[in-house]
């Protein structure tokens, strides 16, 4: 699956996805805008690297809308969306969220976009509970490959990065 992140705006940004199921959907406008990190590319990092295939990038691979995806290729409808929901929360989602949180504030302390006050430490520590401090290192670090990238996009410009394929291959397959 090919994902783009594109600049839609000075403080918007917009996700396309190219799916192995023969359809694009878009997330537009994506939530969490960041100049150098936006939320849903720390998702991406966090769940490549992780090899996460239920959170939201290997549900929308696997045919899925992850709750915030809309058809680019065709009308919205109830149809549409019975044949590409599925179910949130799974333990990927919410393990996804929770290291896309922890990253993307380490990666800000360590560009000291974030003050790193006792409340902003006790967050991230709540957040890195049991989670190898390596891991969340070479999280950053691959957002520091991506964020230079990204900061330097114009309104319209965008990345495009590669997803692996579903585990399930085929059309309208579910778990």
């Amino acid at each position: 699956m090919r994902v783009t992140f594109t600049r839609t705006g000075e403080r918007r940004y917009a996700v396309t996805a190219e799916r192995p199921v023969g359809d694009r959907v878009a997330a537009d406008p994506a939530p969490g805008f960041h100049a150098h990190v936006p939320h849903d590319l720390v998702h991406f990092v966090v769940e490549r690297q992780l090899g996460l295939r239920e959170g939201i990038y290997g549900t929308l691979a696997d045919g899925g809308d992850a709750g915030t995806f809309r058809p680019l290729d065709e009308p919205y409808s109830k149809k549409w969306a019975r044949r590409n929901t599925r179910p949130i929360g799974r333990p990927d989602m919410a393990r996804s969220e929770r290291l896309a949180q922890l990253v993307q504030g380490a990666w800000e302390v360590r560009h000291a976009a974030r003050p790193t006050s006792p409340g902003i430490r006790a967050w991230l520590d709540e957040r890195a509970a049991g989670v190898d401090p390596a891991l969340v290192d070479e999280l950053v670090d691959r957002l520091d490959e991506l964020a230079p990238r990204w900061h330097a996009l114009r309104v319209g410009g965008s990345i495009t990065l590669d997803w692996p394929a579903p585990a399930h291959p085929g059309p309208g397959r579910r778990r």
